[in-house]
């Protein structure tokens, strides 16, 4: 059998089998180092990623953890660990992934000295919509219209989106689901952020 003949490194001038295995030094002293991903193209990425995890439909073992979740109503992260017999991080996972998708709403709460994840299950709402008279003269017309929506003073916008799993989330943030439950009722909403911030500070 013929031996490979050895491919030449045109910075070096080495002989390798196998030059694509080659780290030449020299090439990345002339050529400078491989230009690493940006910040936004790493947030792009990370954002496709979950988008495909949104739209895609859920395996046997999620569906397995929804139906407990649904089942209990609400339950503690370490409750579910036993209920299920999942490892932490497989759960954690599975947990993430039905955030996401709107399936479920956790929040982080101080038990016990310690925190941990607290999961209640999303039952469907039935809202009726009513009409809303303007007086597009006044200048707070926009402010009545939506109902005193909280994004539209929450001192933490700047830190919310979608990517976010557990924590200023627009998908399970405790505060947009508290004005969507009291405009269905036909309720006034009123939030004092400064107070929350206060408490936030505090523990």
């Amino acid at each position: 059998m013929a031996k490979k003949k050895k491919e030449i490194c045109p910075y070096c001038g080495k002989g390798f089998a196998y030059l694509s295995r080659h780290k030449c030094k020299i090439k990345e002293h002339v050529e400078g180092p491989l230009e690493e991903k940006s910040d936004v193209e790493r947030r792009i990425e990370r954002i496709e990623e979950k988008r495909k995890e949104f739209n895609r439909t859920l395996r046997k073992d999620e569906k397995l953890i929804l139906n407990i979740i649904n089942r209990e109503k609400d339950i503690l992260f370490d409750r579910l660990l036993e209920l299920s017999n999942k490892k932490r991080n497989d759960l954690e996972n599975i947990l993430d992934i039905l955030a996401l998708q709107s399936k479920i709403k956790m929040i982080r709460e101080l038990i016990d000295a310690s925190w941990t994840k607290h999961i209640f299950a999303l039952e469907e709402i039935d809202v009726k919509v009513k009409d809303l008279k303007i007086n597009k003269n006044k200048k707070d017309f926009i402010w009545n219209m939506f109902s005193k929506q909280p994004c539209f003073i929450c001192p933490f916008r700047d830190k919310c989106n979608d990517t976010n799993l557990d924590q200023f989330n627009p998908q399970h943030c405790p505060w947009l689901t508290e004005w969507i439950d009291l405009t269905s009722k036909g309720e006034d909403y009123n939030i004092n952020f400064d107070d929350i911030e206060a408490r936030l500070q505090d523990i």
